[in-house]
């Protein structure tokens, strides 16, 4: 289920207080206009009231997609291993959930990037490794650009690679590109399973190696 409530946060601008809705826990289909914020990247912003400053408020959140099967703890890095000992002991207590793809990120773009992916019926892991494709190929071409990270979107039905950093690019990304990747690592993937709940850059690159 989800479970929002009221708090208050204070503008880091004009130092005035705000009212906002902080979801412990985010239920994609129980609540479809804020997951529809959290792809729109607005889930987490609080535009003041008194000078329209818009500011970010950062909290750990609970992600539940029923249709996609999948559940996504965003969490501080600190709570990791606390997060992954608490999914551990629920599957050990009865609460396996088969088929449910289980993912621990540490800030919001992660989050929002991999509920984009999942909301189009993508693998993130093979996204994962299609970015170390991506990187290399801006590297080659840009070599001079340093990129801090890379994200998936997905807007009007065309799929790009977002890269942050001294200066912003981006890429297409075909759905030609991903079913190819998916194919190249089949066994690979299979291999891995679906156990690990950290699917980033150094999953893809452990996986890229073999």
């Amino acid at each position: 289920m989800s479970m929002p409530w009221k708090e208050t946060t204070t503008c880091p601008k004009c130092g005035k207080e705000n009212e906002f809705t902080l979801w412990q826990s985010l239920n994609a289909d129980l609540s479809p206009e804020a997951k529809q914020e959290l792809l729109d990247g607005t889930l987490f912003q609080v535009t003041c009231k008194h000078c329209g400053y818009v500011s970010n408020v950062n909290y750990n959140i609970l992600y539940h997609d029923m249709t996609h099967q999948v559940m996504m703890h965003c969490v501080r890095e600190c709570d990791v291993e606390e997060t992954k000992q608490m999914i551990k002991q629920a599957e050990e207590d009865g609460m396996k959930m088969p088929g449910y793809r289980k993912r621990i990120v540490t800030d919001q773009n992660s989050l929002r990037e991999k509920a984009m992916i999942f909301d189009q019926g993508l693998d993130d892991r093979v996204i994962e490794i299609a970015k170390l494709y991506y990187l290399a190929f801006a590297k080659e071409k840009c070599p001079d650009v340093n990129t801090t990270e890379i994200y998936f979107l997905a807007e009007n039905g065309k799929y790009r690679f977002v890269f942050l950093g001294d200066t912003p690019l981006h890429a297409e990304f075909p759905m030609s590109m991903y079913e190819k990747i998916k194919n190249q690592y089949a066994s690979r993937l299979l291999a891995a399973g679906e156990e690990e709940t950290e699917i980033g850059i150094e999953w893809a690159l452990r996986v890229f190696k073999g």
